[in-house]
């Protein structure tokens, strides 16, 4: 069952990315993505239902990226840790489905907040949640981790991925990535009441 519904989401991810939720039809979904009519409304009645499992789907993914990434070696220090994930979730966050995917999110979260709650709970929850673990492996207090943890992906994705999002990625983003993840670990750890 799981397979058959990865198998669905692979054929209309391009589809949903491309026209993003008001331009998509589950018939365009039957027809482009070669998915029988029967099977794709046994998994998904509806596009909205579509979208939500291609988010989920999407997340899972990246979550099982940075469950794998260099960071899960807890022979590394919590910073060097830490700073592993960040690369492994900016280098996923730029690529170009996801920047389509987000793109998409902001365009129509507001008309179907149920997506934007998908993505926040699947995706950036999790995230700050795995960051918040991290730092506090590194001697920030439990009570401060969450917030250290929001504001230290904030300033790892930086100007670098927001100019990602908007279509004007500059050459030397790359090394703006890496200053910004440095600057985001040194900040986690070094805030008052944090041991590094």
């Amino acid at each position: 069952m799981a397979d058959k519904r990865a198998e669905i989401l692979r054929a209309a991810r391009p589809i949903l990315l491309r026209d993003g939720l008001g331009g998509t039809t589950l018939d365009r979904v039957v027809a482009e993505g070669r998915v029988s009519k029967m099977t794709l409304y046994r998994h998904f009645p509806n596009k909205e239902a579509l979208f939500k499992g291609l988010v989920t789907w999407m997340c899972e993914c990246t979550r099982e990226g940075l469950e794998n990434a260099p960071s899960a070696d807890i022979n590394k220090s919590a910073p060097n840790r830490l700073a592993d994930e960040l690369r492994v979730l900016t280098s996923g966050l730029i690529e170009p489905d996801w920047l389509a995917l987000y793109r998409l999110l902001v365009a129509d979260g507001w008309r179907f907040p149920d997506l934007a709650r998908v993505f926040d709970q699947s995706g950036m929850r999790i995230v700050r949640r795995r960051t918040a673990e991290l730092l506090e492996a590194g001697g920030v207090p439990a009570n401060k981790s969450g917030q250290v943890a929001a504001e230290v992906v904030a300033l790892a994705l930086g100007d670098a991925y927001q100019r990602a999002i908007l279509g004007i990625a500059e050459e030397a983003d790359g090394e703006a990535f890496a200053q910004q993840i440095d600057a985001a670990v040194t900040h986690g750890f070094s805030r008052p009441g944090c041991q590094s």
